[in-house]
């Protein structure tokens, strides 16, 4: 009998390999996690059941292929679109925000004083934001973050900037960032408590807002130090002229920081020097105003513009308390423009908040950065299973006065409420009302002469960030 020379030359591998096809065809009586194996000592083939001539080749167990440790991952959540390295050295997330305002005014019917001419707030709807955000980690050291807005059929940059935090308790920021000044600044507008900002803002965000520059910030879980220089804001057009400069120190501190209870306490100081062209960031005119609402176009303060300004000084102190669901928060800012023709201004405002969130949960703070962030359901919205998300309930007081030497820009206060309810982490809406009261020396008056009292404000946002 001649002997196939094949049969001597089969490797292990190739049982093996024989194997698996046989036992596909008798999986479906054998027990597919645990699988006996036999071998014919004569034709050398693989059964999965014993018998005479077959040795026992062992038993073996199916084992999951396990996926590869430098896969990426993709995911959709809360934050938008991310994905990451496998170590997660390199990251990037796709996010945004949009914040659709409505609002309307009574007993705004007024006159300018000046020229005569009426004056009416305007009122309507508009989307206020409509950001789309690119962040992320490149080198595990290094976060970026490029954030466009194009509400209002424009487009304009916000925060574009790269921050290096190698240095354990430090970062190093450069870009379009805003200015190291006040608590209210700081905090995004996704997570204050009211549509519009209070009077403080008048002061600030004008002339602390976002601009091109350099800023370190040191901190620890209950603290920050952070102080920056800066030019002009990244979409400032060109106009031929030197830009103009500033900087801005901003410290907190935290004594109490506990989950549902907190002290915060924090100053701040910053400047602002005009351009050659007298035009301070963003080309804007030198003034001290303040309008209802983004849309309104009605300002019961104004300076006007500022003639000779050559550059303008903020100090700010803040303090902030939480106790369980019910929070205060409070500013104080004063503003020093310095002129080449007459003396110099000051002007000053402050604003008291308060909150009481009906549903029980407490605000969230972080004492790296020394501010308040969104409030985050306890339930998110689900009427079917009898859940109506978080509610929150706000009142602001606040001040604003634009009168000093030569300048009458008024003097008003003001009340808000707010009522907001947050269906889930990503969507809220706010609804709110205001009045200005104690309105002086402004530069409107009602149709029979008076100051503009009692300007009512009724406000409703619906905002989605991820």
């Amino acid at each position: 009998m001649i002997k196939n020379p094949a049969m001597k030359r089969v490797q292990p591998r190739q049982i093996l390999a024989a194997a698996i096809l046989a036992a596909t065809s008798s999986l479906a009586a054998a027990d597919p996690a645990h699988l006996q194996l036999y071998v014919d000592s004569n034709s050398k083939q693989v059964f999965t059941e014993p018998g005479p001539g077959r040795v026992k080749l062992g038993t073996f167990q199916a084992v999951e292929s396990q996926p590869s440790t430098n896969a990426a991952s993709l995911k959709m959540g809360k934050k938008g679109l991310e994905i990451s390295s496998a170590k997660g050295d390199f990251k990037m997330s796709i996010g945004g925000r949009i914040h659709m305002d409505a609002s309307t005014h009574t007993n705004d019917s007024l006159i300018e004083k000046s020229s005569g001419d009426p004056v009416e707030a305007t009122s309507g709807s508009s989307i206020r934001r409509g950001r789309i955000a690119l962040k992320g980690v490149l080198y595990k050291d290094y976060q970026f973050i490029l954030e466009t807005d194009f509400a209002g059929d424009s487009v304009s940059m916000k925060d574009a900037m790269v921050t290096y935090t190698g240095v354990k308790a430090y970062e190093l920021t450069v870009g379009n960032q805003k200015h190291a000044v006040s608590m209210e600044i700081q905090e995004s507008s996704n997570d204050i408590m009211f549509i519009e900002r209070s009077l403080l803002s008048a002061l600030t965000t004008p002339h602390f807002d976002r601009a091109m520059g350099i800023n370190l910030k040191t901190k620890g879980d209950d603290w920050s130090l952070q102080g920056g220089i800066y030019g002009d804001a990244i979409s400032s057009s060109g106009d031929g002229a030197d830009e103009g400069g500033g900087w801005g120190v901003r410290g907190t501190i935290a004594p109490i920081n506990e989950a549902n209870k907190l002290i915060h306490l924090g100053a701040s100081l910053g400047q602002r020097q005009a351009n050659d062209n007298n035009k301070l960031s963003n080309s804007k005119t030198p003034r001290a105003r303040y309008e209802t609402t983004a849309i309104s176009d009605l300002y019961l303060t104004n300076t006007g513009s500022i003639d000779g300004f050559e550059d303008i000084s903020f100090v700010g102190v803040e303090a902030a308390a939480m106790h369980g669901p019910f929070s205060i928060q409070s500013e104080y800012g004063q503003t020093s423009i310095n002129r080449d023709v007459g003396r110099n201004l000051s002007f000053d405002a402050y604003y008291v908040q308060m909150a009481w969130t009906l549903t029980g949960e407490t605000r969230r703070y972080k004492g790296s950065d020394g501010e308040f962030k969104g409030l985050k359901p306890g339930k998110v919205f689900d009427p079917d299973q009898g859940k109506w998300g978080a509610w929150e309930l706000a009142i602001r007081l606040d001040e604003l006065s634009l009168n000093d030497v030569d300048v009458v820009g008024g003097e008003q206060k003001r009340l808000t409420l707010n009522l907001n309810w947050y269906l889930n982490d990503n969507l809220r809406i706010l609804m709110g009302y205001s009045r200005a009261y104690d309105v002086e020396d402004s530069p409107l008056m009602q149709i029979g002469g008076d100051e503009p009292d009692n300007v009512d404000v009724f406000m409703i946002r619906t905002q989605l960030a991820f």
